[in-house]
């Protein structure tokens, strides 16, 4: 059935600058071939990433998980129209070295910085605020870093979490208990307002308030 909805959701974005660039199917058909990768966001996630950004007119955008840069470029293709810049983090330094090649080949190198590192700490050592925040690192990671994307989030901005349906879609636990522990830490937190959207995987949008 989401398969379904996808290809019927896909049909519609077929125009979209980032779609339709031949990097994105040269993603899809490298990841086909890694046993320890997981599914990129596909298009409907990517479109609606690279919506938030134009519509927030982001400068600065964060994302923890590039993998082959699926996510990556959908993001750098909308950045490319608001003037923006992309920080990406991934920790294999093969995936990194796949994800410069890609934007590259994509012509969005200038507007993507990849740090090759574990997400968690280098959290630490980055800088805000972002406009955007895209959480689609380890799971495990994912309740860990909640207060640190929180800090690096701008007033306003918004923390986007991938794969946040795991538990009702029956992933094993190892995945989605810590997803499920962060979806009941961002609907418990006062700062954030949050609503889930049954994209792809499922896709969570936290707003940040004001103070």
């Amino acid at each position: 059935m989401a398969e379904r909805f996808e290809a019927y959701i896909s049909s519609f974005l077929s125009g979209d600058s980032a779609i339709a660039d031949p990097e994105l199917a040269l993603i899809d058909r490298e990841s086909e071939g890694l046993s320890d990768l997981e599914p990129s966001i596909g298009p409907a996630a990517g479109g609606l990433l690279a919506l938030l950004v134009r519509l927030m007119n982001a400068k600065r955008v964060l994302e923890f998980g590039t993998a082959l840069g699926y996510s990556t470029i959908w993001l750098a293709s909308a950045l490319k129209e608001t003037g923006g810049t992309l920080v990406s983090v991934e920790l294999r330094k093969d995936r990194c070295e796949a994800t410069l090649r890609h934007v590259n080949n994509a012509g969005l190198g200038n507007r993507v910085q990849v740090i090759c590192g574990d997400a968690e700490e280098v959290a630490q050592q980055l800088s805000g605020p972002f406009d955007l925040i895209l959480q689609d690192s380890a799971k495990a990671l994912y309740p860990k870093m909640l207060e640190r994307c929180i800090q690096l989030a701008r007033t306003g901005g918004l923390i986007v979490a991938d794969d946040v349906l795991f538990k009702p879609m029956g992933m094993p636990e190892k995945y989605s208990t810590p997803i499920h522990e962060y979806n009941e830490a961002v609907f418990k937190d006062r700062r954030l307002r949050s609503v889930i959207l049954p994209v792809g995987d499922g896709v969570l949008l936290s707003y940040k308030r004001s103070e």
